[in-house]
């Protein structure tokens, strides 16, 4: 085969590209929709007040378009597909997240969840108001060693704990550390005779809760 006809047929079939993609993107009556959706749709592609319908305006009719209205998220992943102001329903209320004062449905609003720090579309996530529980191990009232070991648990259900602690009535302040999720210990130095000690456990959320013990050191 020649150049020239490989170039007479290369031509025809661009041309014919070319004719085809033209005629794809026809609109006869100016209605915003293109004649090869009307026809489909068997609506008049010649009459602007014969058209499908296009929520949208995209050009795209309902019935071909991935977004129907046209809010940026497909249809078989927008709980609302017909509504461009609502694309997601966390706790499947049936309300927009939108329109939905408390948008994870755990009981705490969007507003109070955004005050608090928490995600107010995360139902796990919630404003934490209440210390951690604690609970110290009995101590002897009476110690010879002036290194003691200060045991317990302590454990928070909010935003989790963030850390454990003894002061001492001078304000000396022993840093503990946990075993387990909730076991914790704390190695603290005595004073000669009575001291008061605060056990103390903070939350993630700045909650606090406390616990005194009472020992007497005579070496």
């Amino acid at each position: 085969m020649s150049k020239w006809a490989l170039f007479l047929i290369s031509f025809g079939v661009l041309g014919l590209i070319s004719s085809y993609s033209q005629a794809k993107d026809v609109d006869s009556d100016g209605d915003g929709i293109y004649d090869r959706y009307e026809r489909l749709l068997k609506t008049d592609p010649k009459n602007p007040n014969s058209k499908p319908a296009d929520l949208d305006g995209d050009g795209i009719p309902d019935e071909y378009d991935l977004d129907t209205d046209g809010d940026g998220v497909n249809n078989w992943q927008d709980p609302f597909p017909l509504n461009a102001q609502e694309s997601a329903d966390v706790d499947g209320d049936g309300v927009g997240d939108t329109l939905d004062d408390d948008s994870d449905g755990d009981g705490f609003s969007n507003s109070e969840e955004k005050s608090a720090g928490t995600n107010p579309f995360d139902a796990k996530s919630i404003p934490d108001k209440s210390g951690p529980a604690l609970s110290v191990l009995d101590m002897p009232e009476k110690s010879a060693k002036r290194i003691v070991l200060i045991r317990g648990m302590a454990f928070d259900d909010g935003m989790g704990m963030k850390k454990i602690q003894v002061v001492n009535e001078e304000g000396d302040i022993f840093l503990g550390f946990f075993e387990y999720t909730s076991h914790f210990n704390v190695k603290v130095r005595l004073n000669r005779g009575d001291n008061e000690l605060q056990v103390a456990a903070f939350d993630n959320a700045g909650n606090v809760s406390r616990q005194f013990v009472s020992i007497d050191y005579q070496p």
